[in-house]
């Protein structure tokens, strides 16, 4: 017997919309997530041509699509490319984590610098190449070491830039000594002090050449009673 369940299409006690034993999150939680995805510049475009406001995406990739190129992706077949609807389908908060740990930006900056400069490129030769492989397994392995649920429900959606990992942390300054980890040590170099108002630095006593009677050179030396004058000639 048939029932619907906030996110969730049942087809029968085990089946869902997303499979087998999967839970879909409820479509509101979809809905929030893919507006902010889809507010991100990069994700503005079609990941594989210049189409703009995608509404379809590749959960294998984690890139957004035009409905032109979703049908490309879908008759490589889901070994390949896993093709969603970002308002149709409904999505496991795992898929969710895929797109929010992935985004084109990301994979565009991926594909170039493994050898994939045309974005348009034919789609079977994009997608067979060793960029794709490498970005499939770098987004999998991501996902499989990241906590769904909670990426997901963050408030901070992940990409934006060309970075390949997500931008999270923040490295302390020199001056945010309460932020450095545990065990470490603050090996901030300073420079030598000023010496205080009240220690002045002792005067250094002048020298001055003189010229002796004679044309020879002579030195004078003050001292604390009188001027004494050192060598010259006769």
């Amino acid at each position: 017997m048939s029932q619907f369940v906030s996110g969730n299409a049942m087809h029968g006690p085990n089946l869902t919309a997303a499979g087998k034993n999967k839970v879909c999150v409820p479509t509101e939680e979809r809905n929030k997530t893919f507006r902010k995805l889809l507010k991100l510049s990069a994700n503005t475009t079609c990941f594989d041509c210049p189409a703009s406001r995608p509404t379809w995406a590749s959960v294998t990739y984690g890139v957004f699509l035009c409905l032109d190129c979703s049908a490309s992706h879908r008759r490589m077949g889901v070994h390949i490319t896993f093709v969603r609807s970002t308002d149709l389908d409904e999505w496991t908060s795992e898929q969710l984590c895929a797109m929010t740990m992935g985004g084109n930006g990301k994979a565009r900056a991926y594909f170039k610098k493994h050898g994939v400069q045309d974005m348009h490129t034919k789609t079977e030769k994009k997608y067979n190449s060793k960029a794709a492989k490498g970005f499939k397994a770098f987004l999998a392995d991501t996902v499989a070491s990241a906590n769904p649920s909670s990426v997901v429900g963050e408030s901070v959606v992940m990409d934006d830039s060309a970075n390949l990992v997500a931008e999270t942390s923040s490295v302390p300054t020199a001056d945010d000594k309460s932020s450095l980890a545990p065990g470490f040590t603050d090996l901030t170099v300073s420079g030598p002090s000023a010496p205080a108002a009240s220690d002045p630095a002792p005067a250094k006593p002048k020298l001055k050449l003189a010229s002796s009677l004679s044309g020879a050179s002579k030195l004078q030396v003050p001292t604390k009673s009188k001027l004494v004058t050192l060598g010259g000639g006769s």
